[in-house]
This record gives structure tokens, C-alpha cells and sequence, in this order.
């Protein structure tokens, strides 16, 4: 049974101890507390002079470091090319390769139009471009999005998404959301709590909400949602990093099939937490048995000189 905590933005399962920590109740006083800081925020704003608030606007190394030579622009486009036709002719995906080369020119320059500048620890350039290809080569007429943050991928899925596609926005929080699409209908709540309607639809799924991806992948299955995008899809080799990770992943699931991991107790260490999951119930699953095809979204640092921010995977469904 899931548990949202709209205060902490998490959502706790019961795979996994969640660090021994406990949802926050709703209470009148926090309510108030986050009202006061959404009036003083209002206001200081509108005070601020217009370019003493660009003066202190942060941004990511994605805009303040990047190169400018239009040969070298073009020679890594290039590279750029040949590696994401590799990744979608690996994922069987159709395509026509001298729409690719488009594909990432259009990417080039929405990625520094985007109204965000300060990405955190989320989707960042490199991670981008393969959502923002994968989107135009599915061509999908329905885009759920389960975890918006401050809605940059949203921005980039608003972009690449044809005009008569809808998309479908889903977050426990929107306290951090700086853009909004104007094509997109926006839940606060979980997406199993009031599933959408997808009879007759080709959908594309963007899971980015830090909650257990088996579930996520068992609701694809039910829905009958071929293409799916997991992000933080970490393995138990490196799911240590994610302060609060989407347990069990989809790469951890293939740990299980593929015996890496034989106990029935997992126990690590994750800024100074310790984690404990169980897996005994999590090996009797056999949703990843429903899975076609699994891949990882590559590093592309020594191409584009930007650190992969996270790890995601394209996972097509059998029909």
C-alpha cells in the first residue's frame, strides 16, 4: 500500500524500509507555513527589479559552459547522430537516420531556449536529447508524465510532441513546478488513484516519480502501455547514490532474474541512512517477463563534455 507524503515529496512503499522514516501527516500548521512562504515569495518578487533578479538567477553549467564553434558544433552533432541511431536500431525502433540529424539540431536549440536554467540533479542535456528523439521517432498521441519536479522534461516532451498529441501530467507536489504546458491536463495525485482513460491511444509513459518501478511497470502491463521511459532506473551496483531510490528498478528486477542477488535481505548505505529491502515477495514477481526490450540511455560526456545527471532506460513492452 502506497503512502504519499506531499511535504517531503516522496512516496513510501512497502518494498523497502524507506529509510525508517514516516510520511507527514497534513497538518494545519504546515498548510499555513507554506502559504506565509508562498506570500513573502510573491511579493519579494514582484518588489525585485527585473534585472536584479536576472543578476541573481542560478544556472547550470549547461548554460554557462558550452561551445560556440560552428564546426565543432557540427562534428559533435555528428557523433551525436551515429551513437542515438545506434541506441534506437538496438531498441528496434523504426526510423529514417537523416530525420536523427534533424531531431538534434531542433533538440540543440530548444534545450537552450528552455525556461529553466537551473536543472539540479534531474534530466540535464545528455539525458534530453534521447527523450526528446525517442518522442519523435514513437510519434505517441498521449504522454503521461508520473513526477514533474520543476517541468523541464515537461518542456522538452511539450516540444517534441506533435500538435494533436495530449499530455498528461502527474505529481503529489506541485510546489516546485516553474513551467507549465499549456497542451497538458496536470493531477495532483498519483496516477493509480484516478487512472486515465487509454482505449484506443498510443502512449508513451515517463516514469520520474522515485516510486517503486515494478509497480509502475505492473500498471503499464494492465494498461497495455508498450513504451515506457524509466528514469533513476539504477541497479544494485549503483542505486547507493539516489537519496530516495525507485525500489525495485527495472535493472534491479534483471539483477534478480539474472541471480546477482540471491538473499532474500539487501541492506546499504545512503547518505548516512541506512536501507534495508526485502526481496523474497519481489522474486516471485514476473512482470519483467512481459518486457521486449530494455535499454539504457548511454554517457555521452567525452561527446558533449555535460555529466549524465541520471540513468534511464526505454523499455518496450511484448504486445
Amino acid at each position: 500500500m502506497h503512502k504519499f507524503d506531499r511535504f517531503r515529496k516522496k512516496t513510501f512503499t512497502p518494498f523497502w524500509n524507506n529509510f525508517n522514516t514516516k510520511p507527514k501527516s497534513s497538518k494545519a500548521t504546515s498548510l499555513i507555513i507554506q502559504s506565509i512562504k508562498k506570500f513573502f515569495k510573491k511579493n519579494i518578487g514582484i518588489r525585485i527589479k527585473i534585472n536584479t533578479y536576472k543578476n541573481l538567477e542560478k544556472k547550470d553549467e549547461f548554460f554557462s559552459s558550452y561551445q560556440i564553434d560552428k564546426n565543432i558544433i557540427s562534428y559533435r552533432n555528428k557523433l551525436l547522430a551515429e551513437i542515438v541511431v545506434k541506441y534506437l536500431r538496438k531498441s528496434n525502433l523504426i526510423f529514417k537516420t537523416k530525420d536523427i540529424n534533424k531531431y538534434i539540431d531542433e533538440y540543440c536549440e530548444v534545450f537552450q531556449k528552455s525556461p529553466i536554467k537551473e536543472l539540479g540533479s534531474g534530466f540535464g542535456f545528455n539525458e534530453g536529447l534521447f527523450l526528446y528523439c525517442i518522442i519523435k521517432v514513437i510519434n505517441p498521441n498521449l504522454v503521461i508524465e508520473s513526477g514533474i519536479m520543476k517541468g523541464f522534461t515537461t518542456y522538452l516532451i511539450d516540444a517534441a510532441v506533435s500538435n494533436y498529441c495530449q499530455l498528461k501530467c502527474y505529481d503529489i507536489s506541485f510546489e516546485n513546478i516553474e513551467y507549465k504546458s499549456k497542451k497538458a491536463n496536470y493531477f495532483q495525485q498519483d496516477i493509480n488513484q484516478d487512472p486515465p482513460n487509454l482505449k484506443n491511444k498510443k502512449v508513451l509513459a515517463f516514469w520520474d516519480d522515485h516510486t517503486s518501478q515494478l509497480d509502475r511497470l505492473e500498471f503499464s502491463i494492465k494498461n497495455k502501455i508498450k513504451f515506457n521511459l524509466f528514469d533513476d532506473d539504477l541497479s544494485f551496483l549503483n542505486f547507493h547514490s539516489d537519496g530516495w531510490p525507485p525500489i525495485p528498478s527495472i535493472s534491479m528486477l534483471f539483477d534478480l532474474k539474472n541471480k546477482i542477488i540471491t538473499k532474500n535481505i539487501f541492506e546499504w548505505v545512503s547518505r548516512g541512512r541506512k536501507g534495508k529491502i526485502w526481496l523474497e515477495n519481489i522474486k516471485k514477481r514476473n512482470e519483467i517477463n512481459q518486457i521486449k526490450t530494455h535499454n539504457l540511455f548511454p554517457n555521452l560526456f567525452n561527446i558533449t563534455g555535460f555529466k549524465n545527471h541520471s540513468q534511464c532506460s526505454l523499455v518496450i513492452l511484448k504486445k
